[in-house]
């Protein structure tokens, strides 16, 4: 049977995940890495030569949650043949992630489940095929507290176009929780007419390329966020 985690939390809208079962194939699909999201476009590629991050940073000046674009490989065999007039079988759907959510000491802090999708073709000879997903890996309302850590430990799970339900090997990824750490405060964007730093909300000189996801993983120029007193001044 898939392995499906004991108390599961279902977020969101799941369907039909349910299955008669399969046995668990980590070296046939596997979770390779979290992709940086390319800025302006904010697509990720199924390229493994792109961008990834080896740990993530969730601010909670803008958010409490962390969404992942994850690469997965698909080392299945191809089994088309075009003389033969036989389908491709060795596609795969994703349609979930199984995340658990532990602390530096390794305790279980949550564990649940969240529909994904997204496609996998087939590799060609030695090298695998990729595709990409984007999966929750921290849901809102945790009571996260800045200075923390989390280590996301995400598996995902789809079907063949053969029928065959299939399970990933796991990915732990840390990630660390902080509150206004992502802000900068660029020595431009200081009001010279104001005492201490005052950063000029929008102007000419704010940076053109926001972040993807803001307060995830990338830097936040202050002129971007002067609604929040933290990107006014700093603390």
């Amino acid at each position: 049977m898939r392995r499906i985690f004991r108390g599961l939390v279902l977020i969101g809208a799941l369907g039909a995940l349910g299955g008669s079962g399969c046995a668990d194939n980590d070296s046939s699909m596997f979770v390779r890495a979290v992709l940086k999201l390319e800025s302006g476009e904010c697509v990720a590629k199924p390229d493994p030569s792109s961008t990834f991050f080896s740990a993530g940073v969730v601010d909670l000046a803008f958010r409490d949650s962390y969404s992942a674009s994850l690469l997965v490989g698909n080392q299945l065999v191809r089994r088309g043949s075009k003389e033969l007039v036989r389908t491709e079988t060795s596609r795969i759907v994703m349609r979930g992630a199984e995340v658990r959510l532990l602390n530096d000491q390794q305790q279980l802090l949550r564990e649940f489940t969240v529909p994904v999708s997204g496609f996998i073709d087939p590799g060609t000879g030695d090298e695998p095929g990729y595709g990409v997903t984007s999966a929750l890996l921290i849901p809102s309302g945790l009571a996260l507290s800045a200075g923390t850590r989390i280590v996301a430990d995400v598996r995902i799970f789809g079907d063949t176009l053969g029928g065959e339900e299939i399970t990933s090997d796991s990915l732990s990824f840390p990630i660390t929780v902080c509150d206004g750490c992502l802000i900068s405060y660029p020595s431009d964007a200081d009001d010279p007419a104001q005492p201490g730093y005052q950063c000029i909300a929008g102007g000419d000189n704010a940076s053109t390329d926001a972040p993807c996801r803001m307060g995830q993983d990338e830097a936040v120029d202050c002129r971007l966020c002067g609604n929040l007193s933290i990107c006014v001044s700093p603390p």
